[in-house]
């Protein structure tokens, strides 16, 4: 080996040393709560950018702009597998002190993505003046529909392909710096989406915000890669089988998983439309709104465990790497389960002041109160799935889609055979679908890892459980209330407020004096200190060490 080789390997070995004594738990908290973090202030500019757009185009050129993402939301499933072969071997190669073979593992996996991405482009070519025509686009709007689109889906296969380097920060477990880019770029394009509209550029000018957000993030990207490892290299004589293999058998696997959750997620919308109508589709797709976005917030948790759980086999950190999955559960389950609770006590006062009082959703509360507990056990999965992804066996993780999709055609069929069809009927056979899927899966799980279910049940399910029970004694205590402004949306959306506010204070109390431990309580206080030095511009005093993190 070169003097330069060595040097480089003791650097390796140094860092991954220095990684297990300061604490992996530390820097899985900053990631935590930098992804937590990050995916709320994404979501609050995804709420208020749909308005602005709207004032300035009309609801074709909208409906244009979204299916555009329709689009490149199918294709971004089709590099699923991709994405997590980058996240847990990198991981895998950080934890055993070999950067130097990232760049193999990044030169076969670009070249992979590159060659089918321009595959795709070029059916798309061929295939998209017929899709724009069953669409029913208006003729004036052809060209412009087939410039953006065509457009939209070259950035995105750009995305795919060079998108990677953002998967190996990950796998680094630099998840806060991508972070850091994720936020620099998504407000640049918020901003840039305004500034163009203002500027009379219409639909293209989201079409260029949308490409000038990702050239950014990606050149950032690509600059913090080789920066972190200094040894990364990048050649077609790098490709290998080794890696191809990888994108092959556990790339491929995870594919087929993501095409099976993906299908999941919106099969109660496909029963309702094929055995009821369209009207019924659209129903279901409002009613879970809320719960789905709720969930997005926890599921940027899921995200941060892969490459730690990676890094903790890779190094035997058994106990370790069971601690990270219960606690991972635990505070996935704490903060979906505080958001869902409310959710699904006030379902309908919130969705009156959403939509305000419509005959046509009448049942669009009771969708939503029965999906509340699903969507969070779907979540609840994540760390489970990790395990199995982290430890290099994800086929394990198909035993949860599976199981759900034989459970959904069972108790719809046997819904509709003994009550009938209808929207009732489908809610409660795929919820019930759901909830019991998950619990299977958790269970299969806890006896693969060898842990006690009891144990698994006290620490990190039930807690996440308290909630419902917070919200609907609140619910029968503002019931008078409710009742008198049933028909009303502003009145609604004051009784909303109010119990939102009542509901997070007594949620808080209970959190804090009946569920954390003290760790927990000494990890949230310091959080909270550092948040207020912050704002008032006070710094840590030096030599003060902070509590330990969960």
């Amino acid at each position: 080996m070169s003097e330069r080789g060595s040097r480089q390997t003791t650097a390796t070995r140094s860092a991954a040393e220095t990684l297990d004594q300061s604490g992996l738990s530390r820097l899985i908290g900053r990631n935590v709560f930098s992804s937590v973090g990050a995916k709320i202030l994404y979501l609050v500019t995804r709420f208020f950018l749909p308005p602005i757009i709207l004032a300035y185009l009309t609801l074709e050129e909208y409906g244009i702009w979204a299916i555009c993402f329709i689009l490149i939301g199918y294709m971004g499933m089709g590099s699923f597998g991709v994405t997590n072969v980058y996240v847990r071997y990198v991981a895998q190669y950080h934890a055993q002190g070999e950067e130097h073979r990232i760049g193999g593992l990044l030169s076969t996996g670009l070249t992979v993505v590159s060659l089918l991405g321009a595959l795709i482009l070029a059916a798309l070519w061929f295939g998209l003046p017929q899709l724009i025509t069953a669409m029913s686009v208006s003729t004036e709007l052809h060209e412009t529909a087939f410039v953006l689109i065509f457009s939209t889906a070259v950035v995105y296969v750009f995305v795919m392909s060079w998108g990677a380097f953002a998967f190996v920060l990950t796998g680094l477990q630099r998840i806060v710096q991508q972070n850091q880019v994720w936020v620099v770029s998504f407000m640049l394009e918020t901003l840039l989406i305004v500034a163009f509209l203002m500027a009379g550029f219409g639909l293209y000018g989201l079409l260029y915000a949308f490409a000038i957000r990702y050239a950014l993030s990606i050149l950032i990207n690509i600059w913090l890669c080789f920066r972190y490892i200094p040894g990364l290299r990048l050649s077609f004589s790098s490709i290998n089988r080794g890696d191809l293999a990888l994108f092959s058998s556990y790339g491929g696997i995870l594919q087929l998983s993501g095409f099976l959750g993906m299908f999941l997620r919106s099969i109660e919308k496909l029963i309702a439309g094929f055995f009821i109508n369209v009207q019924a589709t659209g129903l279901f797709d409002v009613a879970q709104k809320f719960p789905v976005m709720a969930t997005s917030i926890p599921s940027s948790m899921n995200a941060v465990f892969l490459p730690a759980t990676a890094y903790m086999f890779t190094q035997e950190r058994r106990d370790e790497l069971l601690g990270l999955y219960v606690k991972g559960a635990r505070y996935i389950n704490l903060l979906t389960g505080a958001m869902m609770g409310f959710m699904a006590a006030f379902a309908a006062p919130l969705l009156i002041a959403w939509l305000g009082p419509k005959p046509d959703l009448a049942l669009a509360p009771l969708i939503l109160a029965c999906f509340t507990l699903p969507f969070q056990l779907n979540v609840l999965t994540g760390p489970a799935t990790n395990i199995y992804r982290g430890m290099g066996i994800p086929a394990r993780e198909l035993i949860y889609p599976l199981t759900q999709l034989v459970l959904v055609v069972a108790l719809v069929a046997a819904g509709f055979l003994q009550f009938g069809i209808n929207v009732v009927v489908i809610t409660l056979a795929v919820a019930s679908a759901m909830v019991l899927s998950a619990l299977i899966y958790m269970i299969y799980t806890n006896h693969f890892v060898g842990l006690g279910q009891w144990r698994f049940m006290r620490v990190a399910l039930l807690p996440g459980l308290l909630p419902y029970v917070t919200g609907f004694a609140l619910f029968f205590l503002m019931q008078p209330w409710i009742d008198a402004v049933a028909e009303d949306r502003w009145g609604s959306a004051l009784l909303v407020l109010a119990a939102a506010l009542a509901y997070g204070l007594l949620q808080a109390l209970l959190t804090w004096f009946l569920q954390l431990d003290a760790s927990e309580k000494g990890y949230v206080a310091d959080k909270a200190r550092g948040v207020t030095r912050r704002f008032s511009g006070k710094r840590r005093r030096p030599g003060r060490g902070a509590p330990h993190d969960p």
